[in-house]
Parts: structure tokens; sequence; C-alpha cells
């Protein structure tokens, strides 16, 4: 796939409806796994249960500034076991930590050198049941100069908890099956999405509408717009979109919401009101870097091939988070991995900790933005590159689309 086949996306929002709890992390903060019940369509429908972090569906917003030390004690409330994961951050004790017994605390020490959209919910491999039915929220690590935009928008998106009888629609965007926006001409929406589904491929799209997309995964990337206002994101990626909102002929743009599962949530977004500024923003300038390496040497790096297939992801066949050891490297080894799917399903595989180059052709070039998740279609293969350039494991996944079961899981070691 190219950058712009990669990235494919129709609603009016009225934010009030929208809106998350949101909160600044700080030392002593407590995140508590619950379960609850609320309506997901009107106020006085009926309620549908769900297990949500603080008794919220979805979890609270959680705001960070880069490379500040942070303390967050999480206690499962559940009557069973929970991990917490937190997908695009890069610190490997974090990402190491055991899943928390019924009734217990753990402490998560945070520390992200990267600015960025990232997503907190129970690992795969054994939590996908979890996440189904509720436990996921938003990460925002801020950078100490914010790009140019007039308001910030977190939007995740997930299946209902009970499935299709919870919302015919199938889909929820921040817990809610009733998508409405609003917006004033030449307004900039800086939006922070998250597919916080298990399994599913999810697609946003506004037609006729200028949206940009800057940063993949939690990392900036070279800004581009968005081919028919299209985002399309596997299960688990995130993604910053600005949206310059443009006079239309109509007061209320559609937007979709659509899973390649075959469901679709449908909402409005209305243009109202006076132009906030005589005339649209400049195209956005892209974000500020993070601290990865953005060039890599690959005269004396690692190739490896990640296979997924009858003999399972790698030849190791273990849904298992403890996964089996398929790579041992030296820190600051490059890798150059190929993934071949010989199944008949699109795979989402995952790589923990390292965000990566998606390869041109014969690895003759790279595209422009970095991802730690890459969709690979059957009967093809994808090349990736990243730097093992911290110590620790790291899970490798490989989720089928659509698929019941959690992902395949090996590991990799660096040392």
């Amino acid at each position: 796939m190219n950058r712009r086949r990669l990235l494919a996306a129709p609603a009016v929002l009225t934010l009030a409806t929208l809106a998350l709890p949101d909160r600044a992390m700080a030392q002593g903060l407590r995140l508590t796994a619950a379960a609850g019940k609320l309506p997901l369509g009107a106020a006085d429908g009926p309620t549908t249960p769900f297990t949500g972090y603080d008794g919220l569906l979805p979890g609270p917003v959680l705001r960070a500034q880069r490379n500040v030390r942070l303390a967050i004690d999480v206690t499962n409330a559940l009557a069973e076991p929970t991990g917490l994961h937190w997908l695009g951050l890069r610190d490997p004790a974090v990402l190491a930590l055991p899943d928390i017994a019924a009734g217990a605390t753990q402490r998560h020490d945070l520390t992200s050198p990267d600015a960025g959209t990232f997503l907190y919910r129970p690992r795969l491999a054994g939590g996908e049941a979890q996440l189904r039915a509720g436990l996921a929220g938003l990460l925002i690590v801020a950078d100490a100069t914010p790009p140019v935009h007039d308001r910030e928008v977190p939007l995740l998106l997930s299946e209902p908890p009970g499935g299709a009888a919870a919302s015919p629609a199938g889909l929820l965007v921040n817990g809610r099956t009733d998508l409405t926006l609003s917006a004033r001409p030449h307004e900039r929406l800086w939006l922070r999405f998250a597919n916080a589904t298990a399994s599913r491929i999810l697609q946003w799209t506004v037609p006729d509408q200028r949206l940009t997309l800057v940063a993949l995964d939690s990392q900036p990337c070279e800004p581009f717009p968005l081919d028919q206002g299209r985002l399309m994101l596997a299960p688990g990626q995130r993604a910053e979109v600005m949206w310059d909102v443009a006079a239309a002929a109509v007061t209320a743009l559609p937007i979709a919401l659509a899973s390649f599962a075959g469901t679709t949530l449908t909402g409005r977004m209305r243009v109202e009101g006076s132009p906030l500024r005589p005339a649209p923003l400049p195209p956005p300038a892209p974000l500020a870097a993070n601290p990865l390496p953005q060039a890599m040497d690959f005269r004396r790096a690692t190739r490896i091939d990640l296979p997924i297939g009858a003999a399972g992801f790698a030849g190791r066949r273990t849904h298992d988070a403890a996964g089996a050891t398929v790579l041992r490297l030296r820190r600051g080894t490059v890798v150059l991995a190929a993934i071949r799917n010989d199944s008949a399903a699109f795979h989402a595989v995952h790589v923990e900790g390292h965000p990566a180059r998606l390869l041109d052709g014969l690895d003759d070039g790279w595209k422009p933005f970095f991802l730690d998740t890459v969709l690979v279609a059957p009967g093809s293969t994808a090349r990736i590159a990243f730097v093992a350039e911290r110590t620790g494991r790291f899970r490798l996944t490989a989720q089928a689309i659509n698929a019941a079961e959690g992902p395949l899981v090996a590991l990799l070691d660096v040392g």
C-alpha cells in the first residue's frame, strides 16, 4: 500500500455530546478498572452493562507532559485479573508489567520521551474480551509548543459492549452512538483518533473537507491531505488530523465511521455561525519531531522473516502473552523485517515499543511516517525497518482482522 491508501475514513459533532472526561496526570493519580451501566443512545434509553476505567465509557483522557515522570496507581475492581497496556509508549519497564490480580493495585511509572496520542487498554492475548467490554482510554502527551489550532477533539473509536444488541450500528465514538459535531467556517480542529477495537479495521470519512494527517501511531509525519477526507486505522492504531473546516453549501455535512466487518455509524457536522477568521489558515506545518533515529544504515542490518500462516506467526503458534522469543538483538541494531502473510485473512502486526518505517518496494526507500502497527493483506508482504534502541523484552503480535480470538504472539529480546 502507498501512504495514501494505507490511511483512508461519514457525522455533525456537538462537542458537548462527545466530550470525554479530561484530567491532568500527576503524582498520586489513581485509575480503577470497574463495571458500570449506562445508556448508549438517548439518555432515557435502556442501559448497557460495560467495564471501564473509573466506571466510564471510555475511560478519562489522561494528559501528561513530555519527559515528565508520572506515577499512576491502577486498581483492579473486577472479579478477574486485568492488565494495562500503553500502546505507543517506548518504556520497556512499563510495557513488561504483569497482569493485576482481582482487588490488587499496581504502580505505573511513566516517562514518555515522545509527544503524541497514546491508547491505554488491556493487553491483547488474553484481554480482548475486556477491551470489547469497554476498557480503553486515551493518553495525550503534550509538547511544550503545540501546533496552530483552534480546538482539540479526542475521538476514541470502539465497538459497543454487548455487540449489535447494544448498538445496531455496531460502533461507538467516545462511547456514544449519536455522532454529532459543530464548527464555524475556517476553524481548525485537531482531531486525535484511536481505534480501540480488538480486531476491526475502521474508516472515518468526511467528504469535501480539508483533512491533513500530521501524526500516525504517536509519531509526527510529513503532513499530507487525506484523499476524499478518508482515514483508515487498523486495530490499536492512533492518528492526528488537522481539519480545516470549509464553508459548505449545506449546513450539515455527512460523517461516516465504517467497519470492514460491514457496519457503519453515520452522523453529521454542522457548519454554522460567522467564519472564525477572514480566510482559511495556511496548510498545517509539521509537528515537532520526537527523538527517534530519522535515518538508518542498512549495510549491517539484521534481516528477519516474520511469516503468518499455518505454522503461526514467525514459526510460533501461541496466543499466550508470554510468547516465545524469535529474535535476540544487541541494543542499537537496525532491523529489517519482512512480514509475509500466507493466510487467508488480513492481519494487523504490532511491534511493541519500536516505531518503524514502512519500506518501499525492495528496501529502496521508506514512507514519510513511522508506525507501530502495519496492516498486511493476504498473499502480500510488508517490509519494515526499526532501530532496537531500548533494552528489554517486547512483544510482536499478529491479529487476524474480524477474528474473535486474540493475536498470535512472539517475543523480541534486546540486550
